[in-house]
This record gives C-alpha cells, structure tokens and sequence, in this order.
C-alpha cells in the first residue's frame, strides 16, 4: 500500500513558491529584456563602415531632452520638427534610401544632466541597459545642451557617428576637435548671439541704456553667453557688472539686492526658465522698472510669458526666438504632432536632420546581398560640406562644424563686420534674430519691426 504524507498548509505553499522562483530563474520571467549574451556587440569607429543589414531600417537618432519641465518641452518640440523634417524629406525624395526605410528613434538626453546625456549615447551607440542594439544608426541630431555635448563629444567621434545639433551654442563646444571632428550644429554660438545682445543694447541710442547687469545660471551655457554679452557691451561704453544665481533657485532676494545696489538701466538674464520667470516678476516686485532681457534659452510664450502674465511681460527682450517658419512646414508640423511650436529652435533642428538626410543619400553604397554601406568620414566630410537654404537661412560649415553665413571666410570676420557696420539685422543669416513681448506674444525684431518701450 502506498502511503502518503499529509504537508500542512503553509509548507505547501511554501514549497509551491519555491519552485515558482526557480522555474522563473530558469527560463526568465518574460519581462527582462536584457539583449541575449549571444548577440554580437556592432563595431564602431571613423574608419569601420557602417554596415546596415537587408531588410534593417535607416536610424536618425535624436537626443533631446523629452522631460524635466521647461527644457522637457522644449525637447519635445525640437524632436517633433527633426520628425517633421524627416516625413518631409521623405515626401520629397521617397520613403527609402538604397531600398532601406528611414526610422527616428529618440532618447531623452537630459539637457543639462551629464549622465542622463551618456546613458542616452549608451543606448544608441551600444544597445546598452538592455536597449535593443541599432545597427542602422547612422546619425545623431543633438544633443540639445552644452553641457551635454561635452560629456558625449568624444563617444560619438570615436564611434564614427556625425551629430548635428540644432540648439547646443556655448562658444567652445568645436575649439578642439578641427576637421577630423563628427560634432556640427545649425545653432548659432553663443558669442555671437554675445555680441548681438551688445551690439542691440548698446547701439540702439533710444533705448538710452548706459549701464547693465548682466546675471548668469553658472552653467556652461549661462556663462559664456553673459561674457560674450558683457565684453561687446563694455566695448561700445556701457558700464557692467556681472552676478551669478544657482539653477533651481526659487528665492532671489540677495540677487535682487545686488543687482538694484548699481541702480542698472537694463538686467539681462542668461539661463533658462523657470529661473528666468521667476528673476524677473521678483524684478518688478522690487521696484525695478528698468528694461529686462534675456537669451534664447528663456524665450518662450510657455515658458516666461504664461506664468509672468501677458501684461507684466510686455516689453520684455529676447535675443533670439523661434524663426517664422514657413507655412507649409508649420502646417506638416501641426498635421503631426497636433500642436504649434514655440520654443528658440525647431527651425535649426528641422535643418539638420534634412542636412544629414542629404549627406547619407549622397554617400550611401548599395551592396548586392541588400545591405548598404556608408564610411562614416564621407558622410561627415559630406555634412560639412553643405551649402543650402535652410529654413532658419543659409547654412554652410566652417572646418570646426560651427555654422557660417554666407558671404564671409570665417566668423571672426563676419562679428567684425557686423559691429563696425552697427549691424544688428546681419545675424539673421545665422538665424539669429531678436523678439520682444508685445500684445502677449513673441514678435520677431526683424528690419522695420519697432521695438516698443510703454
């Protein structure tokens, strides 16, 4: 006869659990997706041709920031016209290069935060933290913030990727990397955008302004773009003086009082928003009633003028902001992605992934076997040979990757022109143009466009 044993309730379900967790160990609980430890990992490098198997799609890789409030929303926007430039390319050249579909895959790249900016090299580049491996990428647009740039510079290069960012603007991202470098930017530098805030200031004779303070985020980008700002401004006679605020501040009381102990006629402001919101209102609440301005970073009807107020914000300055874009691009935009943008730069982001689409259509080696084939120099010799009409201008590259305007050897020559001519209305060949608040909305200070002081 065979026996038995009776296990009490709490055993059985003991032991039920066991084997639960060893069979998951085993076979995995279907969730992890961590990539098998059989799958090759892709080669990289300026002098390994990429390879794009049959059948695998094109990837334009996009970095952007896509959260973490103001800088999140602009990333978005910056993503979603880099999307628009790519289905618009596509209408116009069809929908395959060399047989092979153009896909976008975009990482959130933190702006500012370093290492959100590296894991989401990581990802492209390398498949990493169980992101599936992308065999087909061929290109980055951004990343979006200098900081960022920075941190991942050098990956890219030593991968062979070409980046082109739309956004990214602090003077010295392309001082050390010349022509063997896979770093380009339709953005303008900060040093311009600098010396156009100097130029606009200081030249304008009814603004009447004759001293300034000039406050920065202590972040790379705040930095270099105040420096640039107070230099020209110094050199045509104003008097500055320089303060420095913590990103993420809310309370600028000792800011404040060092700012109005000069009794300035004008406070620019070089940082993003909220801090640039917030600077401002707590301004006015103190009595300045001077003018304020700030830069691109802080330009936004989102950003500054809702949580300002449409009244208290008129009159406020800018140094650049978003580009009128051209009704058929705007209308593909909205058809897409069911909003407006209103952020510095869709423009210079649209530009570069179609510069980068033309590069790859231009270098691309079809293969018998399905595959295509692209040397990562050609195509980054192919980018910085571009010469085109954009929809933020004309764009071509000097040998460091930054943008050059028509017309003109380098951009030493073209800043040097510009402030002997008193010539504020140049920069726009660089995308470059000024706006103010006025009636609620951001008006573009184009030629003939009257700045209005209430």
């Amino acid at each position: 006869m065979l026996r038995t044993m009776k296990l009490p309730k709490a055993m059985i379900l003991f032991v039920g659990l066991v084997f639960v967790l060893f069979l998951m160990a085993a076979c995995g609980d279907g969730d992890d997706d961590t990539p098998p430890v059989d799958v090759e990992p892709i080669s990289r490098g300026a002098d390994i041709p990429i390879v794009i198997p049959a059948g695998e799609p094109i990837i334009i890789g996009i970095s952007t920031a896509l959260t973490g409030g103001p800088v999140g929303v602009r990333g978005v926007e910056y993503r979603d016209a880099a999307i628009t430039a790519v289905e618009r390319w596509k209408k116009a050249n069809g929908e395959l290069i060399g047989g092979h579909e153009i896909e976008v895959h975009a990482e959130d790249d933190g702006c500012s935060n370093t290492e959100i900016t590296m894991r989401a090299a990581g990802h492209l580049l390398r498949g990493e933290d169980g992101h599936q491996q992308l065999p087909g990428l061929v290109g980055v647009i951004g990343p979006q913030c200098p900081a960022g740039v920075v941190a991942v510079i050098d990956d890219y290069a030593e991968a062979g990727i070409v980046m082109i960012s739309g956004s990214a603007t602090a003077t010295t991202l392309t001082d050390d990397q010349g022509e063997d470098g896979f770093f380009f930017r339709t953005a303008y530098r900060n040093d311009l955008e600098g010396t156009l805030i100097g130029l606009f200031v200081s030249g304008n004779e009814e603004l009447g302004i004759e001293s300034a303070v000039i406050v920065d985020n202590s972040e790379t980008y705040g930095q270099d773009l105040a420096s640039s700002a107070a230099r020209v401004s110094e050199e045509f006679g104003l008097t500055v003086d320089r303060v420095s605020i913590v990103e993420g501040t809310v309370d600028f009381g000792p800011a404040i009082s060092q700012i109005l102990s000069g009794d300035p006629d004008f406070v620019a402001f070089a940082g993003y928003n909220p801090e640039a919101a917030l600077l401002y209102r707590q301004l006015r609440d103190a009595g300045f009633d001077g003018i304020f301005g700030a830069g691109d970073g802080a330009a936004s009807a989102t950003g500054f003028i809702e949580p300002v107020g449409a009244a208290e914000a008129e009159g406020v300055l800018f140094a650049a902001c978003t580009l009128p874009l051209p009704k058929a691009f705007l209308d593909d935009f909205v058809e897409l992605h069911g909003y407006e943008p209103t952020a510095s730069f869709p423009a210079q982001y649209a530009d570069a992934a179609t510069i980068l689409l033309n590069a790859i259509a231009a270098v691309a080696e079809e293969q018998a076997d399905g595959s295509l084939v692209i040397e990562p120099t050609k195509l980054r010799d192919r980018v910085r040979s571009t010469a085109t009409g954009g929809i933020s201008g004309s764009i071509g590259f000097d040998e460091n990757g930054d943008r050059l305007p028509p017309g003109v050897n380098s951009l030493e020559e073209f800043v040097a022109k510009a402030l002997a001519d008193l010539d504020p209305s140049a920069y726009q060949d660089l995308g470059l143009v000024p706006c103010q608040v006025q009636d609620g909305k951001l008006v573009s200070l184009g030629p003939g466009v009257e700045v209005r002081f209430d």
